[in-house]
């Protein structure tokens, strides 16, 4: 259930940890459907970033948990899990997810949304141990230097999907995804 899976989501303090820095907020409630908004090329949409409809409608899952939180223009962090009805289904989805990252790589890609646009070149996937990272580089951000990473993650029945921009970025999707991932029971 939606109300058991936002708890595994990282509150603002950890995530000031994590990052860096302070005053990390949401921008607004932790939702529990899939975000809008459309990715071209489509099959990139859950390269782009997490909970997005068209990477996760039709797949069965049987909750979610989506929260963003942002400290100013610079740093914005978007964290989500996923419950399926078994850990088969999520190995399919994941599996599937990992494919369309794979296919993404060295790809220019522009999401849009109520009228605004972003540009990102998607890098090359690397795992660090049961987790999946992939490197974006914004080419129309407003923040000199800004870079985002995505995380991954595989847990039982439940998918952590994770992206974290910044230009300090470092490894951060990873040890976001990875403190969301140790949560799970």
């Amino acid at each position: 259930a939606p109300d058991a899976l936002a708890p595994l989501l990282l509150p603002g303090a950890e995530i000031d940890k994590q990052l860096n820095i302070a005053g990390a907020a949401p921008v607004g409630p932790v939702e529990s459907q899939p975000l809008g908004g459309d990715v071209q090329p489509p099959h990139c949409t859950g390269a782009w970033g997490p909970g997005y409809r068209a990477t996760y409608d039709g797949t069965g899952f049987t909750g979610m948990a989506i929260g963003v939180l942002a400290q100013g223009q610079a740093h914005r962090i978007a964290q989500s899990v996923l419950a399926f009805p078994d850990p088969a289904a999520a190995q399919r989805i994941y599996d599937k997810l990992i494919g369309d990252w794979n296919a993404c790589q060295n790809t220019h890609a522009v999401f849009s949304f109520q009228g605004a646009s972003t540009e990102i070149d998607i890098k090359t996937p690397r795992p660090i141990g049961d987790i999946n990272t992939l490197m974006l580089v914004p080419t129309t951000s407003p923040v000199p230097g800004q870079q985002c990473e995505r995380g991954m993650a595989l847990r039982g029945n439940v998918i952590v999907d994770v992206r974290v921009c910044s230009p300090t970025v470092g490894s951060a999707g990873y040890s976001i995804t990875r403190a969301i991932a140790d949560k799970v029971r």
